[in-house]
């Protein structure tokens, strides 16, 4: 099953701040998971403390991670945010 990718504006001038060629691999990996929901494959978990009737999800893609819901009603991933991922050497 194919699930359409949307991304808001907000998440688009996201998008804009990080390097093309990272961005590339972040948004390949969305496209991947988007054509078969493999959820172990693409490092996709369920965020904590999330709504169960609306459950959020992030991907991890390199250093950057992907906020997102899944409408399987519509067949569409709604990406909420993108951002580095923060690690213990960041300051």
């Amino acid at each position: 099953m194919l699930y359409e990718i949307w991304i808001p504006h907000r998440v688009e001038k996201q998008i804009a701040a990080i390097p093309k060629e990272l961005i590339a691999r972040v948004l390949d990996d969305l496209e991947g998971f988007a054509k078969n929901l493999d959820y172990k494959r693409y490092d996709v978990r369920k965020v904590k403390d999330s709504p169960k009737d609306v459950p959020r999800y992030r991907m991890r893609s390199g250093n950057y991670r992907v906020t997102f819901f899944i409408h399987h009603n519509r067949l569409i991933i709604e990406v909420i945010s993108i951002r580095r991922k923060k690690t213990g050497m960041d300051y």
